[in-house]
């Protein structure tokens, strides 16, 4: 809602979010598309690890490519916690975004959401 309490047509506002809506955001994006769900403390683990390596190979200039290809290799939360910290640090509306959304068009309500609250667009 906005301020004088209109519709905000479900846009991530966040000048209004406490926090809760991007935490969402990121565990279901995290979870997607496994059953069973991964617990927290193994999402918060893989992201951690997946965001260091990433600005680790950032910060030496190298190319994240082939490290992200071995990541995704294999479905599930390495995968989906490598994309985030890719897509986090760096564009949302990247290519990366852009071909999770083609190879799991059933996960894009999760990507839509995320890139929401990382308070970028998807240009879809």
């Amino acid at each position: 809602m906005t301020r004088n309490n209109q519709p905000t047509e479900d846009r991530y506002d966040p000048v209004h979010d406490d926090g809760r809506r991007r935490s969402s955001a990121i565990v279901a994006f995290l979870g997607a598309g496994m059953d069973p769900k991964p617990t927290r403390a193994n999402m918060v683990d893989r992201l951690a690890h997946a965001t260091r390596t990433v600005r680790e190979l950032s910060g030496q200039g190298r190319q994240l490519e082939d490290w992200l290809a071995d990541e995704m290799r294999i479905r599930g939360i390495r995968e989906n916690a490598a994309v985030l910290a890719v897509v986090e640090i760096f564009e949302p509306g990247s290519a990366l975004a852009q071909a999770y959304a083609e190879r799991y068009p059933d996960r894009l309500p999760e990507l839509s959401e995320l890139l929401a609250v990382l308070n970028k667009d998807t240009h879809r």
